[in-house]
């Protein structure tokens, strides 16, 4: 499990991707699915990141899309930390009372943590490949 270094000299231990359940996996996907969703409709509006010109577009979301941009972060923080030196576990709820530079750092490793994908290392079987047990 990953050690997340956080500002204050605290820390946070975070879940790999492959020691996290499908029920957790399941709910930050959908989280990111909606996120993605919001994005969209920002970049529709013309939103660039580069241009601070446009961001004045955030104004143009709906609360729901501001709080789907907002949930997945928060979704991944829950579902991916394990150990930490800040108390109990974070809940969705307590997860936002989190100092903004703590809860940043800790977003950012969850995220590159799940994003990372899982690599099958069998080697595929050709059915039409003969091998030592299969009749020629």
């Amino acid at each position: 499990m990953p050690l997340v270094e956080l500002p204050n000299g605290q820390s946070a231990v975070i879940a790999n991707r492959d020691e996290i359940s499908e029920r957790v996996s399941r709910s930050i996907s959908r989280a990111f699915l909606r996120a993605a969703g919001s994005a969209s409709a920002l970049t529709a509006l013309g939103f660039d990141e580069t241009d601070p010109g446009t961001w004045g577009v955030y104004a143009q979301l709906s609360e729901d899309d501001l709080r789907n941009l907002d949930d997945y972060q928060a979704e991944l923080i829950v579902g991916l930390v394990r150990q930490w030196t800040l108390g109990d576990l974070p809940t969705k709820e307590s997860v936002l009372d989190l100092p903004k530079a703590t809860f940043e750092a800790l977003s950012l490793a969850c995220s590159t943590e799940f994003s990372k994908t899982s690599v099958d290392t069998e080697p595929a079987i050709d059915p039409l490949v003969p091998t030592a047990a299969s009749p020629n």
